[in-house]
């Protein structure tokens, strides 16, 4: 089968490079205007000297840029455009509103999982090539306060509200969310310089990151959250065990992971304590020792809880405990403020680093707002057009696929109007394998709609092609009922359409040597494997779309299905 969208990797990265040559060209276009110009302008003088900015604040702005940057990066892993939503859906599924929420944004990426992964991406490298370079004035204000309003929507719609709305969110597992600590430093950094030369910015970041703590060891306290059983204290420790990586470091996640399986109630309790305590500590003192002892338990909650958080193919940050440390040592006492520099001490040496920096700081400013702006909004504008061919690909797991050219199986069985359909009657002919519940109204009419909405579109062609779905469901097993399932789904005027069904034990040998497994529960509706198989006139299996039950790329399906027909016949 392999991996869901990792075909997609090759298609986002050529993407990826086209928007990142056109953003360049323009940088370098502009980068050497303004060289040029301030080569050319006459120096200026008499104007007083102006402080550096305060040391703590360039290291909070900086870090955070890299921050930005390289979540950018993790959002451009080959697995991102197909398994992002997924990972998204899982964390909003515990509050029905905000998946309705969700929903146009879940829409638009699974018909573009391509172009809407590309646009995020170039949102956050540009968000932190701007923080980089934007250090006063109206451009750091106006991204300060857009990091702050993309961190909200990565919060609500990325993260699920930090993953507060389902069981399992505790300081170990990153709630109450990583961004939620970039939103913070982003609002740190609209303070006035003076406020950071004054004390009151660290005092700020210091009690930001205190109750961040707080909210945390609440979260890892309450009974609700099951920390405080075997499973939950030990969760994040075996996930680190289950990571591939030397002994030296898999021992401690080993060890850490017995112990919390066997005193699941002692480990969680120095959690939780510790946690607290780093809090309280924060809130009330910024003595060295304090800061040191919080960044200390940021630094081991990030190796042994978290992983560093960047691991498994579809991280999107390294997880809360390392920005959270990096907002915690902008508090640290002793640093220093910067001596003065002259404000246009540039213009002195114009024709040369002096100017080249500037020209440097006008190319990255202009490539960093094309990334964060102008691209997305470009790519945004494809986003409600109809689905393309990545999404075919992101939602079947590789799209339509090549195999090994076995014989069909062997079957008899009977269809929807009585008449007996075989694997020999249809030899000579083109047909399509599908399996299908004649009692299901989720998946199965979707994949029975796009196999229709096929038909019809193969004109004289339809004379060569036989669609066949057999029943899957060992409960309904007559004829009556595969044709209640074609008639209210308006397959009746399909002459080449045959729903077959026949005694349990026969269909479910057959299921099987076709490779299609079947779950029946005891409350709800029976699972079974999707697909679709391309047999050519001699009997051979010639191709395969696994799934296809997505009525939101319900025309990609219908279309890759004919555009395959027509390959075979």
């Amino acid at each position: 089968m392999g991996v869901p969208g990792a075909a997609l990797g090759p298609q986002l990265w050529g993407l990826l490079l086209r928007v990142l040559a056109a953003a360049l060209i323009l940088a370098l276009t502009i980068a050497a205007i303004v060289w040029g110009r301030v080569r050319r302008a006459p120096p200026r003088g008499g104007e007083e000297p102006v402080r550096a900015e305060p040391r703590a604040r360039r290291f909070l702005r900086l870090s955070f840029a890299l921050l930005w940057i390289a979540d950018g990066l993790l959002q451009a892993q080959p697995r991102m455009p197909a398994g992002f939503l997924g990972t998204v859906r899982e964390e909003t599924s515990g509050a029905a509103w905000l998946a309705d929420v969700l929903d146009p944004l879940a829409r638009a990426w699974t018909r573009h999982p391509v172009v809407a992964d590309a646009a995020a991406v170039c949102v956050q490298v540009g968000l932190g090539l701007l923080l980089l370079v934007a250090r006063r004035g109206p451009l750091a204000r106006a991204v300060a306060w857009a990091v702050m309003g993309w961190s909200l929507v990565v919060w609500g719609l990325g993260e699920g509200l930090g993953g507060l709305l389902h069981p399992g969110a505790t300081w170990a597992s990153g709630a109450p969310g990583a961004v939620v600590v970039y939103g913070i430093a982003a609002a740190l950094l609209l303070l006035p310089w003076q406020g950071w030369t004054s004390g009151r910015a660290p005092l700020l970041a210091r009690r930001a990151a205190a109750g961040f703590l707080g909210i945390a060891a609440v979260l890892q306290a309450l009974p609700s959250e099951g920390a405080w059983t075997a499973a939950g204290a030990s969760a994040p420790f075996a996930a680190g065990a289950a990571q591939t990586q030397p002994v030296v470091f898999a021992w401690p996640f080993e060890t850490l992971a017995g112990a919390a399986s066997r005193h699941p109630g002692l480990v969680n309790g120095i959690t939780v304590a510790l946690v607290a305590a780093a809090a309280a500590g924060l809130w009330w003192s910024g003595r060295r020792t304090v800061v040191v002892a919080a960044l200390v338990l940021c630094g081991a909650t990030w190796w042994l809880a978290q992983d560093f958080g960047v691991l498994g193919g579809l991280a999107t940050d390294p997880d809360t405990a390392l920005p959270l440390g990096l907002l915690i040592a902008s508090a640290l006492p002793g640093w220093r403020t910067g001596d003065p520099v002259p404000a246009a001490a540039w213009w002195q040496d114009r024709a040369g680093a002096g100017a080249a920096r500037v020209a440097a700081a006008a190319g990255v400013t202009a490539f960093a707002m094309v990334l964060a702006l102008l691209v997305p909004l470009a790519l945004a504008g494809m986003l409600p057009g109809p689905a393309d061919s990545s999404a075919l690909a992101a939602n079947s797991e590789g799209g339509l696929r090549t195999i090994p050219p076995r014989p069909m199986p062997s079957f008899e069985l009977t269809d929807q109007r009585g008449r007996r359909v075989s694997a020999s009657s249809l030899r000579g002919k083109l047909v399509l394998v599908t399996f299908l519940d004649p009692v299901c109204s989720s998946d199965c009419p979707l994949i029975a709609a796009q196999l229709a909405g096929a038909d019809r579109h193969l004109g004289a062609l339809r004379d060569q092609v036989e669609i066949v779905a057999i029943d899957t469901n060992p409960v309904f097993t007559q004829v009556a009922d595969v044709a209640a399932f074609t008639d209210s789904h308006g397959l009746s005027d399909l002459p080449n359409w045959h729903f077959a069904c026949g005694p349990p034990g026969r269909v479910s040998d057959v299921l099987a040597e076709f490779g299609i497994a079947v779950t029946v529960p005891a409350v709800g509706m029976i699972e079974h494997s999707e697909a679709i198989y391309f047999i050519t006139p001699d009997g051979r299996e010639a191709a395969y779309l696994a799934d296809g039950a997505d009525e939101q790329i319900g025309a990609a399906y219908s279309r890759a299905i004919v555009d395959e027909i027509r390959s075979l016949s």
